[in-house]
């Protein structure tokens, strides 16, 4: 475990897709880029759709995706944080969340317009359970898929991108469906 979080979020006033993670990870921290241990998370979101160029450089992406828009999916805005912004570590087993925690994600979404807030990883998954905010396993596919929803933000439940779950390239293109309520 070390110190400091470096990893800047990218959150906006408006966002199609906020992706919430657990916690900033040794490699990605070290390099200040988001999901840069290898490729899988780029390469998913490509498979689904979600982004219309493949990402080759693992330290490109968090800037291809997050800070522009111009290959994403209808041109959607898409942010990224984690819920526990005050670890590194990589190993999650040792990762603590709160109801504090997913109170800064609801202030998030208290102070932005955000259509969709994608929950990728067991611990926040369970943290947003044990609050209320959602059903696990009422998603779609293997329970995967919208499984809540905030005010107007629909929560959908993902697995991780290094999971080993089959068709997760399909459960994210679930991020693709229309939303309920259109916001202007």
């Amino acid at each position: 475990m070390s110190g400091k979080v470096n990893l800047v979020e990218y959150i906006y006033p408006k966002m199609d897709i906020l992706f919430l993670a657990l916690n900033a990870p040794d490699v990605s921290n070290s390099n200040e880029h988001w999901f840069s241990y290898n490729l899988s998370f780029w390469n998913l979101l490509f498979e689904s759709e979600l982004i219309s160029q493949r990402i080759w450089n693992k330290l490109e992406g968090d800037v291809k995706v997050f800070g522009d828009n111009s290959i994403n999916y209808k041109s959607w805005i898409y942010g990224v944080t984690d819920l526990n912004r005050d670890v590194v570590q990589t190993n999650s087993s040792g990762i603590l969340t709160t109801n504090a925690h997913v109170k800064r994600i609801l202030d998030i979404i208290d102070n932005s317009k955000i259509k969709k807030l994608c929950l990728m990883h067991s611990k926040v998954e369970k943290q947003f359970e044990k609050d209320g905010f959602i059903t696990r396993g009422s998603g779609s596919i293997e329970g995967y898929g919208k499984v809540g929803k905030y005010k107007d933000t629909i929560i959908y439940e993902v697995p991780f991108h290094n999971a080993s779950i089959s068709n997760k390239n399909i459960i994210y293109g679930l991020l693709k469906n229309k939303i309920e309520k259109q916001w202007v």
